[in-house]
């Protein structure tokens, strides 16, 4: 039973009209744009972080006990909804998370170590729907083909979310050619990829979204496009498989 405090969130979470979240543009970051519905189930890992405003970020679950997500997402208190691909669904499972773990050295003007671990207040249930994902330890090489999905805008230039979990098919790119992009990009941390006809892109709002390479969780959705129109600039990503030893070394501290 939720208490006082996550009353608010759980009603706000159940009164979105199916097809919308009634998220307007008041949040920043990425959306996927011109992606396409995901197969079913075929993020079982994904969840989706909720606060008084309605979706602040997406996720991976890492642990039955945690999320990891970027660390530009950081709010005191989250309702995490996993084990559907919809957004708006009351047979996904929700539970409370009021722990977070910064990175210790993340540097919001330079989005650099973005990355963060939420620990929920009860172990997800695990299930065909609700799976957890391994933290890789070693990276993947430019050229690799992979996949990005969210619940972002479908939209170019209003920001309102898909009822609908959306993929779109991606490929990393060099270090040399996304530093031209973002000079400050660390090459051990970061990583960014695009679609190879630069027509479908994460945006605005779907900040932690997963990129998954050949079965592998290799980034998080950091910085992405805006405006959003096409042909886009690659997106940036936390390059997961560089943080193996904090993401351990973070839930065996705090378990």
């Amino acid at each position: 039973m939720a208490g006082p405090r996550l009353q608010p969130l759980l009603l706000l979470l159940l009164s979105f009209p199916l097809g919308s979240a009634g998220q307007e543009a008041q949040d920043t970051r990425e959306r996927i744009i011109n992606g396409a519905p995901c197969p079913r189930g075929d993020q079982p890992w994904q969840v989706a972080l909720f606060t008084d405003h309605g979706i602040k970020c997406a996720g991976v679950l890492v642990d039955k006990d945690w999320v990891l997500t970027v660390a530009h997402c950081h709010k005191s208190e989250y309702i995490v909804q996993m084990g559907s691909d919809l957004l708006v669904d009351g047979t996904a499972q929700r539970i409370r998370a009021t722990q977070s773990f910064v990175h210790p050295r993340f540097d919001a003007a330079r989005q650099v170590h973005d990355i963060m671990l939420v620990k929920l207040s009860s172990p997800a249930k695990l299930s065909s729907t609700v799976r957890t994902v391994g933290v890789p330890s070693s990276c993947k090489q430019p050229g690799t083909s992979c996949t990005v999905s969210g619940w972002g805008s479908t939209t170019v230039d209003v920001v309102r979310n898909t009822s609908q979990l959306m993929c779109s098919p991606v490929s990393i790119i060099s270090y040399k050619d996304c530093r031209k992009l973002l000079p400050t990009m660390l090459r051990r941390f970061m990583l960014c990829a695009a679609p190879p006809d630069r027509h479908s892109s994460a945006c605005k709002g779907d900040s932690g979204s997963p990129l998954m390479c050949e079965g592998s969780l290799q980034g998080l959705v950091s910085t992405g496009n805006f405006p959003c129109r096409p042909p886009f600039h690659p997106t940036f990503y936390t390059r997961i498989c560089a943080y193996h030893t904090w993401i351990s070394d973070t839930m065996k501290r705090n378990s």
